[in-house]
């Protein structure tokens, strides 16, 4: 019994360690940008199965983010709110996406298309879900930053 106690903690320890390593952000809204994702999975018949939200990233690749809300921002009528004083840009984006099988589903990725290759922007690493045939993805994808 001992010997798991311990065996557990080891590994808990060593992964721990690893994802401090792989270099997870945490987002603020007094950064220069704050991202927010939240995660929904439905099956067939609509009934929620999982849902997630995070403002915590790994793999945030901040250049290719910066162009991203640049080009996404031109397209619409994203809002500006005051905060502290301070305006914020609001840019909300949805992806969706169905299944028609069995799967894992490990993290909530944010790609973008440069010169037609797909960059991954953020990543949104958690435990994980299964999905299965019929089952629904939506993630909905925040964005403020402050307005120059």
């Amino acid at each position: 019994m001992y010997k798991f106690v311990i065996i557990g903690i080891f590994f808990l320890t060593i992964f721990s360690l690893m994802g401090s390593s792989f270099g997870s952000f945490e987002t603020e809204i007094k950064d220069n940008i704050f991202i927010f994702v939240q995660t929904s999975l439905r099956n067939s018949d609509g009934q929620l199965v999982t849902y997630l939200e995070s403002s915590k990233f790994t793999n945030l690749n901040l250049t290719a983010l910066d162009s991203f809300l640049d080009f996404e921002a031109s397209r619409g009528n994203d809002p500006i709110i005051t905060i502290d004083e301070k305006q914020y840009q609001v840019i909300r984006r949805v992806q969706t996406q169905s299944f028609d099988s069995e799967g894992l589903v490990a993290s909530t990725n944010l790609h973008d298309n440069i010169n037609g290759k797909p960059i991954l922007l953020a990543r949104f690493a958690h435990d994980g879900y299964t999905t299965i045939s019929g089952d629904t993805l939506e993630s909905i994808w925040t964005f403020i930053r402050p307005v120059s």
